[in-house]
């Protein structure tokens, strides 16, 4: 039971090391490693019914394709606008009331979006994984 209080912690964490990545030791893969840990932790901690509640084994690999899709998007839509692939800086962000956002917040903004599709990514293979080793993908 006390791992438990462990898995809210452990999300927590993970999307510090997600916020905080751009600019620090950190980022999506890591921020994945240890929400998916998280994920795992809960399962290997509840009964099935339970673990399910938390995340679906139904909803994983969606998460899997939306992860990478977001990634592979937000690095493309600056080649539809002129840039090179994952440039950021050409990210056709609106603005308002003639205020223009600094370059390097344009920046920040697609490398945050990046690591958010690698986090989601990262996560759900891992809890892709043990599902298939714990027999959870009979439940889809």
């Amino acid at each position: 039971m006390v791992r438990l209080f462990l898995v809210p912690a452990m999300l927590l964490f993970g999307l510090y090391v997600l916020i905080h990545g751009e600019a620090s030791p950190g980022g999506g893969f890591q921020a994945g490693a240890i929400m998916g840990a998280a994920i795992i932790l809960a399962r290997l901690s509840l009964d099935r019914e339970q673990a399910q509640r938390l995340l679906s084994a139904r909803l994983v690999p969606t998460l899997v394709i939306l992860g990478g899709l977001i990634t592979v998007g937000i690095g493309m839509v600056p080649m539809i606008t002129g840039g090179n692939f994952l440039d950021y800086g050409a990210l056709p962000l609106p603005q308002q009331d003639g205020y223009v956002l600094p370059h390097f917040r344009i920046r920040s903004i697609g490398i945050l979006v990046f690591e958010l599709g690698i986090t989601i990514t990262v996560m759900a293979v891992m809890v892709t994984i043990f599902d298939y080793l714990a027999g959870y993908s009979n439940d889809r």
